[in-house]
């Protein structure tokens, strides 16, 4: 649990870096992924884990039990709808690019809202009748997941053998269209196999939830319930943690963020120079000479080297302000 709530608040806050190369409708998909995630969490910190901390009682109240169960269907299905949404919004910009202005106007947003309130039909199905759509709706969305994602590995491949080809061909790797071609079928990849694994998260989690139980009712009776409904909760907290996984798994630039992010800066004790110390080094620059008894200049000598170009004027710059800078 507390691994699924780190990692999905480390992708949002990646997602909203600076300089990112993910494109605004995906970053708003993603995002609308993870409040469904966050909302997940919520039964499972107020009522799970105080029912199990604290005594029994807390755990059996009818309307903790009954927010539980309401809370937890609601999420799971609105993370059904914007996986369904974000593989809709892969599939368009891989296979049909033309289409892809959709996701850029305001459309997104009515399309956001209506997966919300779509997300609440399971709650109803007592009212209404509707529990076996729901289940066959469920399970739809994610075989036309399986299957749009079947097409884009089938354009990627067939673009990155063309790509490869047209190089052979003209005997050149350096060239500017080939080799951003070539990044944008890895990147395409990346996203691919991020997406692939929500997707297989889903389709299982359907045939668990959906079919699997009827099984095992038949097989072992009612007495299969308790060790069934803690096997669902497992697997919803371990589906939210399959994106932030998966995510920061297939992408080089996520990682190298988040390694950036979280790079604890050692900072190094200041070296204090005296005044003889900072002449015998510029000295040392200006002669081009290093030997045992200035060899504790060399680090200092090198550094400034590489930096700089170092004629006579550029060496007493760097003098006077070593002496203005370091305190004696």
């Amino acid at each position: 649990l507390l691994y699924g709530i780190i990692g999905n608040l480390l992708m949002a806050i990646i997602c909203y870096s600076r300089n990112n190369p993910y494109s605004r409708p995906f970053i708003l998909i993603i995002s609308q992924i993870i409040t469904s995630n966050f909302i997940s969490f919520i039964p499972y910190v107020i009522v799970l884990l105080p029912g199990l901390l604290l005594s029994k009682k807390y755990a059996y109240k009818t309307w903790m039990n009954f927010a539980f169960c309401t809370v937890r269907i609601f999420s799971t299905f609105a993370t059904i709808h914007f996986s369904f949404v974000l593989s809709l919004n892969r599939f368009v910009a891989v296979v049909l690019p033309k289409f892809n202005a959709l996701f850029e106007s305001g459309k997104l947003y009515f399309l956001f809202l209506f997966a919300w309130l779509t997300a609440f039909v399971k709650d109803f199905k007592i009212h209404f009748n509707l529990t076996n759509f729901v289940e066959i709706w469920a399970l739809f969305l994610s075989i036309t997941m399986l299957l749009m994602y079947s097409a884009i590995i089938c354009n990627i491949r067939n673009r990155f053998i063309t790509v490869n080809n047209e190089t052979r061909k003209t005997f050149t790797i350096k060239t500017e269209d080939k080799t951003k071609a070539l990044r944008t079928a890895k990147y395409e990849r990346s996203m691919l196999i991020q997406a692939a694994m929500t997707c297989g998260g889903l389709i299982l989690g359907s045939l668990l939830i959906f079919i699997l139980p009827m099984i095992l009712i038949k097989i072992f009776s009612q007495k299969i319930l308790i060790p069934m409904n803690i096997f669902h909760c497992l697997y919803f907290i371990f589906y939210r943690c399959i994106l932030p996984t998966a995510f920061f798994l297939t992408s080089e630039y996520a990682r190298r963020d988040l390694y950036l992010a979280l790079k604890i800066n050692v900072v190094k004790p200041i070296l204090l120079l005296t005044k003889y110390d900072i002449d015998a080094a510029v000295e040392i620059l200006r002669d081009g000479s290093l030997n045992e008894e200035n060899s504790s200049y060399k680090n200092f000598v090198i550094v400034i080297s590489d930096k700089i170009y170092c004629n006579d004027k550029t060496i007493t710059i760097i003098a006077d302000w070593f002496h203005s800078s370091f305190i004696f």
